[in-house]
């Protein structure tokens, strides 16, 4: 999917994308991580076909956790749109990304990650492949949230 800078910004800033909202546990995420990514991906595939922009939004409630798949053009997230305008002046049609993103206050300084996993074309193209892609992500992302709590809960402890 290509789309015009112009409209992808207007689009991004009036955040006029489709959005779909999903809760799940931390036990789902981590029991049967492709399946309940699985949504996410397919309202992402469903949005390339009709040429919209898309964020899906998993909130995992019990352990504070939102991870997102977006399209976009840059890896920004969707809600800076007015920032993507800064650095996209003037592009014209340019290519259409998925992007993954998550929030979590013990991910890393900012709290925030965000990482490319296909072009349009291709996440169209195969799906449940970037689905495992999908899922080995966040499998990575939440080690690196257990070792950032365990570093944090050892340096509490020589501190008392």
């Amino acid at each position: 999917m290509r789309i015009e800078e112009e409209s992808f910004v207007e689009e991004a800033v009036a955040e006029a994308y489709a959005v779909k909202k999903f809760d799940a546990s931390l036990a789902d995420l981590q029991n049967d991580g492709e399946q309940t990514l699985a949504p996410l991906a397919n309202f992402v595939e469903a949005a390339l076909n009709s040429d919209k922009i898309a964020s899906a939004e998993l909130w995992i409630g019990d352990a504070d956790l939102l991870i997102k798949l977006q399209t976009s053009i840059i890896n920004l997230p969707l809600h800076y749109g007015k920032n993507i305008h800064k650095i996209m002046v003037g592009d014209g049609e340019v290519d259409v990304n998925v992007y993954m993103l998550m929030d979590a206050e013990k991910l890393n300084k900012t709290g925030s990650r965000i990482d490319e996993l296909a072009s349009s074309d291709d996440f169209v193209a195969d799906v449940s492949g970037n689905v495992a892609k999908f899922n080995d992500w966040v499998k990575t992302q939440l080690q690196t949230i257990a070792e950032n709590e365990q570093a944090a809960a050892e340096a509490d402890d020589e501190e008392k």
